[in-house]
């Protein structure tokens, strides 16, 4: 093997490594993200439960005002 060859295999195998670096990170990144959307979605869902419940609660005391 030439030195030109052992060169060129040294500065592939750092290119491979920053590589699987930035892979890595990336994994990290998207779990991380994914939890944030998850806690969003539950935030909505108890945002719209506790909407849904407080119309219902109003439409009671409108009904009710009514008779």
């Amino acid at each position: 093997m030439t030195k030109s060859e052992k060169e060129c295999l040294l500065r592939l195998e750092e290119k491979l490594d920053q590589v699987q670096k930035s892979v890595e990170k990336n994994a990290k990144e998207i779990s991380d993200l994914k939890a944030t959307v998850n806690m969003g979605k539950g935030a909505v869902k108890a945002l719209v439960w506790i909407g849904s419940s407080l119309t219902v609660i109003a439409g009671l005391f409108k009904y009710g005002d009514g008779i």
